[in-house]
């Protein structure tokens, strides 16, 4: 929009161990897993309308060779060592093991769970010896730690030209740069470029025909084998060469923290390394948007997807909000509440309302509006804040502040809200047309220009919204940031009425049912009552006790260790002097009583249920009669049971995270689950 050149390349990083795993897991080829998940990434940045110039993947053979061209330069230069290290390895898998298949207790902050590269939740790197009570994920073992052969690269060598090249950017953002300061300060050493693996970008060197290129190496390689892609299809080959060789041209990349030393040190030195190819100018790495404080991630089933988002909020809303509480500098939370609250407090309250107010009052009164007369004082204030504000702006998006670039937008949006109301057009329209008609002119310009500032968040909707505004030098020129502040503009607007629907998240989703997996503890009689049971269940964040009117249709013994779902947003109620904190649901078809369960057996505590694609959406606590209008009951389907949701016409599944509830077999078809 500022009428630079940009290339914009990504792609599918398809040589992670995360495909291997899921591969074994689902006994398919890894290239099976890689194809889904990069169709997956694709449909999801098309649903969210951002657009690449190439999205590449690491699989493609284009990128094979740039790997075979780094590995036999450094080579050649000496920037590759061999040396025995240690590795683990799985007598019962009988062979070794990638760092991601060891999983134990974090030395440094003690979290259970992490991964023998890295923990997810300090951010540190790791080696799988340094891990507590390691385990191999597949056989759940202790490996044995033994030697093999490797190539190394030599980042020690780097460590100085690194230091020199980081003095000058002050600039970055302070996490980032200090981060990268602080593990250069430990001291870089030799890194492994090679692991014992099947799957991965071969390396054409004798004695390494079994082994791949370890994934941190080649990976990074995927913006330039991109590039050189693109490149190609568009039939300019060496284009690539002009945004990485030419030293004018500035490389922004963007990424989590987690990634950041791959981006501020191992990268930049195998560009030096390399050499003649332009280092990172700008690494804006952004800290985690937590889901209850935990890191989204799809594996561990923590948050929601995109395509789960878009089942009910527009695209342009989550653009929105996503930016509103970007974590550019520290942590945020999401949350479905304030979602709802953000958008349609400041998005739709605020500039959704200025623009409504503009344009219906234009063309109802089909008031000429033009820049006659001379500005009066208030004019002048409005317009030059405008501009001191649009600069601001303009400069906190070149500098990848793009929250605070939002934050400023809505500044600009308050104080065009309070120059109309001061300016009370429909006042002067009936005692002095000429002014009102510059007052409306201006907050015309306003309009146009919050548009155009807002396209970069929610590009559909302010389309949509210029097209009603009808300017003239956006229809000429299209839509860009030189736009700003220019007042030689004219304008034909339209009736548009309110450009945003509010959002209402209890609308459209219909899951009103708070349930939960747990893992029942301890069963015993009720001491007062002869038909009910007491049941201690852990549902990972607390334990709760529930009072079940379940003696003699279950066996308490077999119900110890098994996995149950609760119903967590039941009133609590006592029953017969002892609480009941919750409800335990089961399948009831006239003889058998069965609770359900999650088919996966190894799906967590605490693990939240939806009703097919939705999320638990509401508040406040439910009677037990609350649950008659979600009619849950057995759908018997292939012989198999799944408990099903029928609410306004539709069936809904349901899933604890990516598996369905069930029952015992036996359980009739249309049994009542209650």
């Amino acid at each position: 929009m500022n009428g630079n050149s940009v290339l914009y390349v990504s792609g599918s990083d398809e040589h992670g161990t995360p495909i291997t795993i899921s591969a074994e897991k689902m006994k398919v080829k890894p290239s099976e897993i890689a194809d889904r998940y990069h169709k997956e990434h694709l449909e999801t940045f098309r649903s969210l309308d951002i657009q690449f110039d190439i999205f590449t993947r690491t699989t493609y053979p284009e990128h094979q060779e740039l790997c075979d061209e780094f590995i036999q330069d450094f080579l050649k230069k000496g920037y590759l060592n061999q040396h025995e290290m240690i590795s683990p390895y799985c007598p019962t898998c009988r062979r070794f093991m990638p760092d991601r298949y060891i999983e134990g207790i974090c030395p440094y902050c003690g979290f259970d769970g992490a991964r023998g590269d890295q923990c997810d939740n300090c951010g540190r790197t790791l080696d799988p010896q340094e891990l507590k009570e390691p385990k191999c994920i597949l056989s759940g073992d202790t490996p044995e730690f033994r030697e093999t052969t490797h190539l190394f690269f030599r980042l020690d060598l780097f460590q100085d030209k690194l230091l020199e090249w980081l003095d000058g950017k002050n600039f970055w953002k302070q996490n980032v740069l200090a981060y990268t300061r602080n593990f250069i300060s430990g001291g870089l050493k030799e890194r492994p470029v090679t692991r014992d693996i099947e799957w991965g970008v071969k390396i054409h060197v004798p004695g390494y025909e079994k082994k791949r290129v370890y994934v941190w190496f080649e990976a990074l390689m995927g913006y330039i084998s991109g590039a050189k892609i693109y490149s190609k299809n568009i039939g300019s080959p060496d284009l690539w060469k002009e945004y990485y060789m030419d030293p004018e041209v500035k490389g922004y990349y963007f990424l989590g923290k987690d990634n950041i030393p791959f981006h501020t040190i191992i990268w930049p030195a195998m560009l030096m390394a390399k050499g003649g190819l332009n280092l990172p100018y700008n690494v804006p790495a952004n800290e985690y948007m937590t889901y209850k404080g935990q890191k989204f991630s799809k594996s561990r089933k923590v948050g929601f997807t995109v395509s789960e988002m878009l089942q009910i909020i527009p695209k342009d809303y989550l653009r929105f909000y996503l930016a509103y509480n970007l974590p550019e500098t520290s942590d945020s939370d999401f949350s479905l509440e304030d979602v709802e609250s953000r958008v349609n407090t400041e998005l739709i309250d605020k500039y959704g309302n200025f623009i409504n107010r503009v344009l219906e009052f234009i063309t109802k009164r089909n008031i000429d509006i033009r820049l006659s007369g001379d500005l009066d004082e208030k004019d002048r204030r409005f317009i030059d804040g405008l501009k001191e504000g649009e600069k601001k702006y303009r400069e906190l998006i070149e500098s990848v502040d793009v929250r605070k670039g939002l934050m400023q937008w809505l500044e600009l949006v308050r104080s065009s809200n309070q120059y109309l109301n001061e300016s009370s057009p429909w006042d002067l329209v009936k005692t002095d047309p000429e002014v009102a008609s510059r007052k409306l002119f201006l907050s015309m310009i306003a309009a146009r220009d919050l548009t155009v500032m807002l396209n970069p968040y929610i590009p559909e909707s302010s389309l949509r919204i210029m097209n009603s505004i009808g300017s003239g030098l956006v229809k000429a020129e299209g839509i860009r940031m030189a736009l700003l502040g220019d007042l030689n503009d004219t304008f034909n607007p339209s009736s548009m009425g309110p450009p945003f629907k509010r959002l209402d998240l209890s609308e459209g989703n219909p899951n009103g049912l708070d349930l939960k997996v747990g893992t029942v503890i301890s069963v015993k009689d009720h001491p007062d009552a002869d038909r009910l049971l007491v049941l201690k269940v852990a549902l990972g964040y607390r334990e709760a006790q529930i009072v079940a009117g379940l003696k003699g249709r279950i066996d308490p013994e077999k119900m110890v260790g098994r996995k149950v779902v609760i119903l967590d947003n039941i009133k609590w109620a006592k029953l017969r002097g002892l609480e009941s904190q919750g409800m335990i649901i089961a399948a009831d078809d006239g003889n058998i009583v069965c609770p359900v369960y999650p088919e996966d057996r190894s799906v967590k505590d605490g693990t939240e249920i939806k009703m097919g694609e939705f999320r638990y959406n509401s508040s406040g606590k439910l009677e037990k009669s609350d649950l008659e209008k979600y009619n849950l009951h057995i759908s018997v389907r292939d012989g198999k049971p799944y408990v099903v949701s029928s609410v306004g016409g539709e069936d809904y599944d349901l899933i604890a995270g990516s598996a369905p509830l069930t029952v015992d077999s036996n359980i009739k078809d249309g049994a009542v689950v209650r």
